[in-house]
């Protein structure tokens, strides 16, 4: 708190200042100045929050420095200092929003009661400022969440393609056609994680600045962990549009080696339509798929899969036919080596891409379908095989990964049809992957079952009860241990406050956070940060 005293008698300005240090008002500073116009040059330089003026001055009066500076100082708490004669003077102050006055010569009782009153008001104001700033802040993230998912929505293909505009346009988001892109973007690191915290948010936000020169850019929430962002931008000269493509993509592979990340991105072809929007996203995650393919590849274009898939592999039918005749039998061992051999085939053949290995899937699960039928099995059965393909090929980061992923789906309907277990889904227990890889990737995020079940088109008490079946857990419980697992990780690696780690994994209020932990660990996060230091 800051205090200006404009006076031109100086026994009273300085007997002012005097008769303030004796009272120990908390003033951090108090300046003084003689007349109004060398108030104006400190009401410039230090904007006090009170300041304390007489009426009548030379140069320039008081009335006349209280409308300049509340000019400067819209904020400022005036306090006049009047004398009897002064009064009218005094009461026209008032009409300019003067807060209070002060009589000449004031005992010290008189000052320290009118201060504390103008302190006690300037400090309501401040804190309902605070509170409308928080509240202007809150409603601004959660604003740009809403917009999140609605895009996330409309990327995904939840809304009819005619009926885009209207969504966009009911909830007041406006963002131009002309030259969008859909782009997909999957942080994961280098090794094996060592325990320590990868911080994705801070890495996802590096990789969105560097488009942001180029072009409007919208972040999408979809329960994917494809992190995916739209951009708006003009049509660049193909030349420069390449060479700041190439510049990024070099930007990433050096910030991502500088980390112990790998980043891959991926560039949807350019459309001008709103409905495009959704084939713009499957044509982006498909392109971020080929990270499978080329290990060593930071970013993935449509222009550069044209030459390369000239011609489209044979499906390999007499593979698949043999296939089923293990998936029948009752040999694990055989199946296992003949489904490895079958898909480390196909993603070696020459010209493989990721289309290719899905269309190949999908011929298996047809395949297998269409000759339980003639060998008169059961058609609801385990027979009718759903691999999630391009799910698995989100999720993993290896060709090793995604065989792994694909054969322990297909041994679930195995072992239920060798077991005579009622049929089962892979999608009945999916999304819970799906949901528990998101909250890994976006536990800082506002995020609660009705967000995460909507993103999976679910109900969200069917998905509530699959979820606390897989794990154990409720879907609150469970992220909030992401969230808890995530803090000790900063508490033990950082020297961030406790409001910042607090913010960081997605909890904004300190005391709950600090709360929460103390239910989950024992102990309070400073005595949980002490103990391991000192271990």
């Amino acid at each position: 708190m800051t205090l200006l005293i404009v006076e031109d008698e100086d026994i009273i300005r300085k007997g002012l200042i005097v008769t303030l240090r004796k009272l120990e008002m908390d003033f951090e500073h108090i300046y003084e100045a003689g007349d109004g116009e060398e108030g104006l040059r400190l009401c410039r330089e230090h904007a006090p929050d009170i300041i304390m003026t007489d009426i009548k001055m030379p140069l320039m009066d008081g009335l006349t420095f209280i409308r300049e500076s509340q000019k400067l100082l819209p904020e400022g708490q005036f306090i006049i200092l009047s004398g009897y004669s002064d009064f009218e003077y005094a009461r026209t102050a008032l009409q300019y929003g003067v807060k209070d006055y002060l009589l000449k010569p004031s005992t010290k009782s008189e000052i320290k009661e009118v201060l504390t009153r103008v302190i006690g008001q300037l400090k309501e104001q401040q804190s309902l400022r605070l509170e409308l700033t928080e509240r202007i802040h809150t409603y601004e993230k959660k604003l740009n969440r809403f917009q999140e998912l609605l895009l996330g929505n409309i990327l995904s293909g939840r809304y009819p393609a005619g009926e885009i505009g209207h969504f966009l346009s009911h909830y007041s988001i406006a963002f131009p056609e002309e030259y969008m892109a859909v782009v997909c973007i999957k942080i994961t690191p280098v090794v094996s994680s060592d325990g320590s915290s990868i911080d994705y948010k801070n890495h996802f936000l590096w990789i969105v600045s560097l488009f942001e020169p180029y072009a409007a850019v919208y972040q999408a929430d979809i329960l994917s962990v494809y992190k995916c962002l739209l951009f708006n931008f003009s049509r660049l000269d193909s030349g420069y549009s390449q060479k700041i493509w190439q510049n990024i993509e070099e930007e990433i592979r050096v910030y991502g080696q500088k980390h112990g990340l790998r980043i891959c991105l991926s560039i949807s072809r350019v459309e001008s339509s709103r409905e495009s929007l959704p084939a713009m996203y499957q044509q982006a995650c498909m392109l971020l798929h080929h990270r499978l393919f080329h290990q060593e590849a930071v970013a993935f274009y449509p222009k550069r899969q044209r030459n390369t898939e000239a011609r489209t592999p044979v499906i390999p039918l007499t593979m698949i036919e043999t296939l089923y005749h293990y998936f029948i039998g009752n040999s694990q061992f055989d199946l296992r080596q003949n489904f490895y051999s079958f898909i480390h085939h196909i993603l070696s053949v020459e010209n493989s891409s990721p289309g290719y290995v899905c269309d190949c899937l999908d011929r298996l699960k047809d395949t297998f379908a269409l000759q339980a039928a003639k060998d008169g099995l059961e058609p609801e059965s385990a027979y009718r095989i759903e691999l999630s393909v391009s799910e698995a090929m989100t999720a993993c980061d290896s060709p090793d990964a995604l065989m792994d992923a694909l054969y322990a789906r297909l041994m679930d309907y195995w072992k239920r049809k060798r077991d005579g277990a009622a049929p089962a889904s892979h999608m009945a227990s999916s999304p819970v992957d799906q949901a528990i890889a998101y909250m890994e990737q976006n536990y800082y995020l506002d995020l609660d079952l009705s967000m995460i079940s909507d993103l999976i088109s679910m109900n969200s008490s069917y998905f509530s009860s699959l979820f606390k079946k897989k794990t154990g857990l409720n879907l609150i419980n469970y992220l909030q241990n992401v969230r808890i697992e995530k803090s000790k990780q900063l508490l033990l690696n950082t020297n961030q406050k406790l409001y910042e780690i607090s913010e960081a994994v997605g909890i904004p209020n300190v005391k709950y956070f600090c709360k929460l932990f103390k239910d989950y660990t024992g102990l309070t996060p400073s005595e949980f940060r002490k103990k391991e230091h000192s271990s």
